[in-house]
């Protein structure tokens, strides 16, 4: 599925105002983003190593594992 953001998953993070390459907006932390959407962000969104996308649909969380576009889930909201 492919990642989708919405100024509703944008207002989700106040000072969210950047855009990578690809489109995608994050809020940058130091070395990392944290990018907020729908849908995996796996092979879709290229980010720093140690980075993380919350799902915001289901509320599981990604950590990106290369610096490119490998994403494993951190963990799940129940």
């Amino acid at each position: 599925m492919a990642v989708s953001q919405t100024t509703a998953n944008k207002a989700g993070i106040s000072n969210i105002s950047q855009a990578d390459s690809d489109g995608y907006y994050y809020t940058p932390f130091a070395d990392v983003r944290i990018y907020v959407g729908t849908g995996s962000p796996h092979t879709i969104i290229t980010a720093p190593i140690g980075s993380l996308f919350i799902e915001r649909g289901s509320g599981v969380l990604y950590i990106n594992t290369n610096a490119g576009t490998t994403w494993a889930v951190v963990g799940t909201q129940t």
